[in-house]
This record gives C-alpha cells, structure tokens and sequence, in this order.
C-alpha cells in the first residue's frame, strides 16, 4: 500500500523521468480554465469598441457613461478580490479541483446571463460574478498544476498556465474582430456569448482529472495520492516508479509537518517572516498592476481612438497587442529559469515605466493636435506595443511564480490569495478612475504608471531575494524559516 511505502527508498539512477502523455493531457485541461478565464477578462476589451454594445447598454446617451464603463471594467477586479480569497479557502478545504470546477461554473453562468443582458446594471452585477469566478480559477489553477507535474516538467506546466491565459486574450480580440464585421443586430452578444464554451469544455473533462497528490495526503487518502503520482511519473527510463516513490515520501513528511503548523491569516499577521512575506507580495503585485498594462489593455477603445484611429483599426490593434504578448510570453519562457529573479523582475518594472514614460511624452506632444502628426501618433501606438512586449517576456510569468515560491508549503494558497487580492484591488482602483482620468486629465494619467514601476523596480533589486533554482529549505532560511520543511532535497539523496 502507499503508506507502507520505504520512507528511504531512493532512485537507482540520478536520470530523472521523462513527462509522459497523461501528465500533459491532464495539465493541458487544467489550464483550459486558463483560457477561460483570458477569455473571460479580454473580451470586455473588444465588447466595449463596438457600437452596439453602447447603444443596447445606453451608453450612446447616458451621461455617465464614462463612470459606467469604469464600472463595467472595475468591478470585475472587485469580484476578483471576493473570488481571490473564496479561493484560498476552498481550496484548502475541499480541494483545488472543487474551487477550480466552482469558478468555471460561475464564469460560464454570469457569461450566460451577460450575453442576454437588458441593460448595464445586469451586465455590470453579472460581470463583478465573473469577476469571482475567474479569480478562483487564477488563485487555484497554478498551485494545482505545480502540486500536480513531476518535477521535470513543472516550471513549463507552469509556464503553459500563462500561455494560456494570453492565448485565451488573443482568441477574444480576434473572435472580437471578426464579429464587428457582421452587421445584424445585437453583435456584441456573439464574442460574449462564446466565452461560455471555455468553461463547459473544463467542466465535461473534470470528472477524470486527478486532484492534487498534496491535498488528498492531507485529508488521510493516500492511496489515491499514490495512485496519482504513480501514474503521473510512469515512464520506462523509471519502470520501478522510484522517483514517484521518493516524491510521495517528502509529500508524507512534509504533510505530517504540515498539520503541526498553524494556517489561519491572523497566524501570519503574528510572525515578522510572514509579515514580511505579506508586504512583498502587497507591493509586488500592486507594483506589477501599476505598469498601465491593464489600463492600456481594458481602455483600449479609448486610448487608440485618442490616437486617432478609427474601429476597424481599433481592433485590429487590440488583437494584435494580444498576440504580440502570446509570442513574447512564448519567448520569455526561454530564459526565464536562466536569468535571477529579481534582475527579471526589476528590469521588467523599469522596462515598463521607460516605455510609458516615453508615450506619456509623446500623448503631451502630438495629442489632439490642430494638425494631425503621423509620426508622433504612430510612435505613442508602437510604445503601447513595447509596453506589452516587456510586460509579457518580463513580468507575467513572475506575477505567478515568485508569489508561489516565497510562500512555504502549509501557507502557498493563502499568500497566493493576498497576491491575486491585491491584484485585483489595485487593478479595480485604476480601472475605475481610468476612463474619467483618461478625458479628463489626459496623458498626466500615465505618471502614475512610470513613478510607481520605476521605485518598484529599485526597492526589488536591493530588499528582494532570488529564488532562482533554490530549493525549498534554501529559501525559507532566507526568512528565517528553516522549521518550516519536513524533508530537504539533501536529505533525499
């Protein structure tokens, strides 16, 4: 039986396993919540350029329809928030595949009810809906991924989540595109009615994928977790499952660890290391929501037409914003675990805030102009576009992964909740003040989004640690915690 398992048993060969195809096949599934939940957020994007989305919402006439366009953008984050910390309970209570399975249903029900929406009132409470569920998709998705792969293959599962997400982003603006072309009624309802599928695929493949190995240990069934992994690392360079049999093993003991320690947020208000832990993650992800890019992304309608575009143009631009983010997250997985963290991290924020700052420049000079300047108006687009390159290669892999690993073990979902929180606070506070801001105060906006990235940067590259290739028992000593690890990778070998 898998409890009875030899707690010294060790690998006959340092070859490790080679990722076989039911590992790939049931992380692929997962992370189609991904998609969903990209989907999900980038629509709006494309939903809020076309003229008949404001004409049934009565935006064409409503003379707050600045303040409800930030609401409809807004409160979606506000539903993150909610959704971010429902998510860091559930999980850990019922199991990353009940909160994953949750959130897809409340995505696919509120896009549901959104698609048929009468008025902006019921798209704005159905959106803030979907808001919770997706960010129950993102507060779980990651950690179940990397709970769930052989350690071979988990910084690309990983990865494939982020991948996921912006492929989810380009199918939206593209799927928005094409549907401005269709000139029936209602067309808006096409693209948002779409997003329903990504979630109904999830949930008609959740029946046979497993749950995290980790979670089923902690709630005594660790038949099943054996069972999981075994099938998860079977391979023919392994044909004697060893590597899987020593993983089960630092999952028992560090569970046995595990259920010592105590779990609770007021537990991590009491201790500085995790106090600590708590500002990083606060500061990192407010730092990373205050480069523009979801300013940019979610007022895209706004911004590109300020620069003079027309709609057709509009979205073309936004779907390729999109894909050029898809092909640079593609390209940052190349060199992601080959550069330091906080070198990855810091350039990314400063990257961010040189590229705003040179089209904040740009928008003062050639914005609105009694002459229209086409150099100027076509060097602020393609700073917008560098502005998505750096973000995308740089920083959106990092928004996940470095979260995960400050964390130790028995706390990684609730510190994954403060992040995704903070995430969604910060982009809810931008996002309902941007499209007042943006007619209003104009390119001034943007200082926000160069200051901010810029002193971020600074303060990662002197307080922050690298995580880079660091085991677990390496990185809580550099908090302080080395009581924290039940079996360290030295002690394995």
């Amino acid at each position: 039986m898998a409890n009875n398992l030899p707690e010294n048993q060790q690998p006959s060969s340092s070859k490790p396993s080679r990722a076989n195809a039911y590992a790939i096949g049931m992380s692929i599934i997962i992370t189609i919540s991904s998609f969903a939940y990209g989907y999900a957020g980038a629509i709006i994007a494309t939903t809020l350029t076309q003229p008949s989305f404001h004409k049934s919402m009565g935006l064409d006439s409503a003379p707050n329809a600045h303040s409800l366009i930030g609401a409809i953008n807004g409160l979606y984050y506000g539903g993150g928030v909610v959704g971010a910390f429902i998510a860091g309970w559930m999980s850990n209570r019922w199991g990353r595949k009940i909160s994953t399975t949750v959130g897809n249903i409340l995505v696919l029900v509120a896009g549901a009810i959104m698609t048929g929406s009468v008025n902006s009132a019921m798209f704005i409470v159905f959106r803030f809906v979907s808001g919770v569920g997706s960010f129950m998709i993102l507060a779980t998705v990651p950690v179940w991924v990397a709970e769930l792969a052989p350690p071979q293959i988990r910084g690309i599962i990983v990865d494939i989540h982020a991948v996921s997400m912006l492929a989810g982003y380009t199918v939206a603006s593209y799927v928005g595109l094409g549907f401005y072309f269709v000139t029936s009624g209602d067309v808006w309802r096409g693209p948002m009615g779409l997003q329903v599928a990504w979630p109904l695929i999830v949930l008609c493949g959740m029946y046979w994928v497993p749950e995290s190995p980790r979670f089923l240990v902690s709630r005594g069934r660790n038949d099943e977790a054996w069972t999981i992994i075994k099938r998860m690392h079977a391979s023919k360079q392994d044909p004697t499952d060893e590597h899987g049999r020593r993983e089960f093993h630092q999952i028992q003991k560090q569970i046995e660890l595990d259920a010592l320690l105590k779990r609770s947020y007021w537990e991590i208000l009491k201790k500085p290391s995790l106090r600590r832990r708590v500002w990083m993650t606060i500061l990192l992800e407010f730092a990373f929501m205050s480069s523009g890019i979801l300013v940019v992304l979610n007022n895209g309608s706004i911004i590109w037409r300020d620069l003079g575009f027309d709609t057709v143009q509009i979205l073309n631009f936004q779907a390729g914003f999109q894909l050029c983010g898809l092909v640079c997250q593609l390209i940052g997985m190349l060199f992601v675990d080959r550069v330091k963290r906080t070198w990855l991290i810091a350039g990314g924020l400063i990257g961010c805030a040189v590229a705003m700052t040179i089209e904040m420049v740009l928008q003062r000079f050639y914005l609105n102009t009694a002459v229209p300047h086409k150099a100027g108006l076509a060097a602020a687009a393609t700073m917008i576009f560098l502005l998505q390159v750096t973000f995308a290669m740089l920083l959106d892999g990092a928004t996940y992964f470095y979260v995960a690993e400050i964390w130790p073990t028995h706390l990684r979902s609730q510190g994954f909740a403060i992040g995704m929180a903070t995430l969604c606070a910060t982009n809810l506070t931008w996002l309902l003040a941007a499209p007042t801001a943006l007619a209003t105060i104009g390119w001034k906006f943007y200082l926000f989004f160069v200051c901010i990235p810029a002193a971020s940067g600074v303060v990662v590259l002197w307080f922050y640690p690298d995580t880079l290739q660091k085991p677990l028992e390496e990185i809580a000593a550099m908090f302080g915690d080395e009581d924290v690890v039940g079996v360290s990778e030295s002690e394995m070998s």
